[in-house]
């Protein structure tokens, strides 16, 4: 089996699997492509992000499939990732390797398959759909990789050497539970936050209108992004999520004392150095520590 990809076909042509594929034909790799929706896969072929389409996703589930692509991509939303990777079972143990996209594993569970290892691309966009692909999303980024199945080394080292070289990602590799626990921190309670922060000011009537700051603006950006993923990602992760907003709510509620507490306290500079620290230690988790 050889370790470079020169044909790949990407499942789901949202923004991400869009932006995958147009990354692969800017480094010559030829692209097919598959949707459920129908107008989605011919706009992708319309605009050429993809090569050449695949109708029947019977095509696919067929070993000799493998005579087309050398890789296969996953991109939909983490609970129909699943479904697909069960569809796909006529390709298990094959020589074309596969993976997903989706920024939680935990909930995939395979047996016998030594073909397939996961993938989670960090990058991403409030915008979706195939129009907003970037061929550019990707450059310099980092990819995780987990390999909980065991997948042969061929298989890993060929995913490996697809996102490093022709995607020009940064790879890594973690245990799905590892994963899992450090982007419910990092990734899925920032976006929870960002939900609750915009309810909590619908809920107060206030007339917020053009004066939104930066800062407001970035939470609703954040908010904005597709809500069928988001909803998938909080309850399919809801374990880790619930451990870090229990770490956030105890940082709240010491933020909330220290606030409340320089309102009484008649020598206020010293309180808010106090805060001040609070916060810088707060800051100093950036995402290498982890």
């Amino acid at each position: 089996m050889k370790n470079t990809v020169e044909s790949v076909l990407i499942i789901g042509l949202g923004m991400i699997g869009s932006s995958i594929a147009l990354a692969s034909r800017s480094k010559g790799i030829k692209v097919y492509g598959y949707d459920l929706d129908s107008p989605s896969l011919k706009l992708a072929l319309k605009e050429k992000i993809i090569d050449e389409s695949i109708e029947n996703f019977d095509e696919v589930n067929n070993k000799k499939f493998g005579e087309k692509v050398d890789l296969i991509i996953v991109s939909v939303p983490p609970r129909k990732t699943q479904e697909v990777f069960n569809q796909l079972q006529e390709i298990w143990n094959t020589s074309i390797t596969i993976t997903d996209t989706s920024s939680v594993k935990n909930h995939i569970k395979l047996d016998g398959a030594d073909n397939i290892v996961l993938s989670h691309p960090i990058a991403g966009s409030h915008k979706s759909g195939a129009l907003a692909a970037d061929k550019d999303l990707f450059f310099n980024k980092k990819n995780v990789i987990c390999n909980p199945f065991n997948a042969d080394e061929e298989h890993l080292n060929r995913l490996i050497n697809y996102w490093e070289d022709a995607i020009q990602m940064n790879t890594s590799i973690m245990s799905v539970s590892d994963h899992d626990l450090i982007f419910a921190m990092t990734s899925h309670l920032p976006h929870l936050i960002s939900y609750a922060l915009i309810d909590s000011i619908r809920l107060s009537n206030a007339d917020v209108n053009e004066n939104a700051g930066g800062g407001l603006k970035e939470f609703l950006r954040l908010s904005s992004s597709n809500s069928e993923m988001w909803s998938d990602i909080f309850t399919l992760n809801r374990v880790d999520l619930i451990k870090a907003l229990a770490g956030f709510q105890i940082s709240i509620n010491n933020l909330l004392e220290l606030i409340t507490e320089a309102k009484e306290i008649p020598d206020v500079f010293n309180h808010l150095s106090i805060l001040k620290e609070e916060l810088d230690e707060i800051k100093s988790f950036k995402e290498e520590n982890f």
